[in-house]
């Protein structure tokens, strides 16, 4: 596979001082979906396993539980501290960070990974909120930005089982990849296999305002389809002031998401499986990752 020959000669600098070895991991004894359900702006609650309908490569599933936040998330920040963070935007950028760890539910687990030239594992898994607020106000901005690479990274972070907790990433950016070995493509195939929620907050600066498209920010497609692939949501920050806000506003969309559980029956073992999720008897919008693949 191309990912893994090409993450050997990518530099990550863990905390430990070692090197990661990624490896992917699959099974179907249970399939986990973390569903959001909104209207408008506002999250639907209150919902059962009688309202929701999965179909697994087309054939209907049976919901085997589902729960709303009473779940620990097991969150890994993924942060870009290229150069073109330097000044305020860093400043707001570990505000917002500090803040939401400093809300983390006591059973949650955070860990800290920032990518700018190297990727950088900063703070492993913890539920200990010490390390990582340490780790967070230590950061600087320098360098490119290795985005691809984080991502892959971050997604080999995870337990190779998913355990009781939630596993999310939250990456944020404010530009493109400008230094990855990987490409976009990897690094988007890898979060289709991963399992792993992951939210994206996008800061959209003034280089990306064109005169063309009516001086209107033109957003990255690639954080776009990374928030897709991975069944989770994307924010935009037109200022750094807005991140601790969008932020905050993250974390209360991690909690009013629903996590349901069911066996798969009826279907292949193997290779990739389209998962749709729909309401019955109730109304509202609904994101989910669109599948996972075994192997």
């Amino acid at each position: 596979m191309r990912a893994l020959a090409c993450l050997a000669a990518i530099v990550i600098v863990a905390a430990s001082g070692g090197a990661a070895q990624p490896t992917f991991r699959a099974g179907v004894d249970v399939v986990r979906i973390d569903v959001s359900v909104m209207n408008g702006i506002v999250p639907v609650a209150g919902l059962n396993k009688e309202n929701f309908a999965i179909t697994d490569n087309g054939v209907p599933q049976t919901v085997e539980s589902i729960s709303m936040d009473t779940v620990p998330l097991d969150l890994t920040l993924v942060l870009d501290t290229s150069g073109s963070l330097a000044g305020e935007r860093l400043t707001n950028l570990i505000t917002a960070a500090i803040g939401l760890v400093k809300t983390l539910q006591v059973d949650d687990a955070a860990s800290l990974l920032t990518f700018s030239d190297p990727v950088r594992l900063a703070v492993p898994s913890t539920r200990d909120r010490q390390p990582v607020l340490d780790a967070l106000s230590k950061l600087q901005a320098e360098g490119s930005t290795s985005l691809n690479d984080a991502i892959f990274f971050g997604l080999q972070m995870r337990p190779g089982e998913p355990g009781d907790a939630r596993q999310v990433m939250l990456v944020f950016s404010d530009g493109r990849d400008t230094a990855s070995w990987l490409t976009g493509a990897d690094a988007l195939e890898a979060t289709r296999r991963a399992g792993v929620l992951v939210h994206v907050i996008e800061l959209v600066q003034d280089q990306y305002i064109g005169v063309s498209s009516g001086n209107q920010p033109r957003p990255s497609e690639f954080l776009r389809e990374l928030a897709s692939a991975g069944g989770g949501r994307r924010w935009f920050a037109k200022s750094a002031r807005d991140l601790r806000q969008l932020f905050g506003t993250a974390l209360h969309e991690l909690r009013a998401r629903y996590l349901i559980t069911y066996y798969p029956s009826n279907v292949s073992r193997e290779g990739w499986h389209d998962v749709t999720v729909t309401l019955k008897g109730a109304r509202g919008d609904v994101t989910a990752r669109p599948g996972y693949f075994v192997r």
